[in-house]
């Protein structure tokens, strides 16, 4: 998650990746929210012995064969499971450190932004796991997000979205006081600590599966399937072109 989006501090991920940091100091807080810091997988990230990997993984088995495109691959471990069971495909993330163990793992990784990236060819399908739907950064946002990667599929290609559906916290969870009239809740904003540094505050999205569903329908996409963990709180959409599209 948030690995490899503009507006995140690079080089406090190059720290965080680089030295030894103990476990669970590597945390994302909700910005205007009462949620607690989330630990993020530093350790699986970095390949450490026992590192389990993060909620939803088993979102990669709709991915069956095909070459894919992972944004926001992180150090290449989503990419690096596909290719244990045949299906060929490489990333794009914008912190080196993350590109180099990427590589030194055999993953084929490229330093780039989503935003600007055009990948070589069509790709079968799109990944963007680990909650990187809320790349697009704001709900209004989100069709043109969404028509950029379905610019690069195939004709039968798909997008892995996955986000999280902010309706389905507890009340209470967020200030509503500090929403603009006419806003969207789950337009938010984020910082990264490492152990008891802050970095800098970001936008980031969390898009409700109906609110991804309009967002589909304005781009010519569709929701195949869905999956869902923590109660619905976390969700994956398979998403496809609409048959009239």
């Amino acid at each position: 998650m948030v690995l490899g989006v503009s507006g995140v501090d690079v080089t406090f991920f190059e720290e965080a990746l680089r030295r030894e940091v103990r476990p669970g100091s590597f945390t994302v807080e909700i910005g205007d929210s009462a949620l607690p810091v989330a630990p993020q997988p530093l350790e699986w990230w970095k390949r450490e012995p026992g590192a389990k990997p993060p909620v939803g993984s088993d979102v990669l088995d709709w991915v069956q064969d095909g070459y894919v495109l992972d944004i926001g691959c992180a150090t290449g471990r989503d990419l690096e499971i596909l290719a244990r069971r045949g299906v060929r495909g490489h990333g794009i993330e914008l912190i080196p450190a993350a590109v180099e163990m990427a590589r030194a793992a055999g993953v084929s990784c490229v330093r780039a932004d989503v935003f600007s990236y055009v990948p070589p060819r069509t790709v079968d399908a799109v990944l963007a796991v680990g909650g990187n739907g809320g790349m697009a950064a704001r709900l209004a946002a989100l069709p043109e997000f969404l028509r950029r990667l379905s610019s690069w599929l195939s004709e039968t290609g798909r997008i892995v979205f996955t986000s999280t559906d902010w309706r389905k916290l507890p009340p209470g969870t967020f200030n509503d006081g500090e929403l603009p009239e006419g806003g969207y809740r789950g337009d938010i904003r984020m910082r990264l600590w490492l152990e008891d540094v802050a970095g800098p505050w970001f936008p980031w999205l969390f898009a409700d599966p109906e609110a991804l569903e309009k967002a589909c329908s304005d781009v010519g996409l569709r929701i195949a399937d869905r999956k869902e963990w923590q109660g619905g709180i976390a969700y994956a959409a398979l998403l496809e072109r609409a048959a009239s599209a």
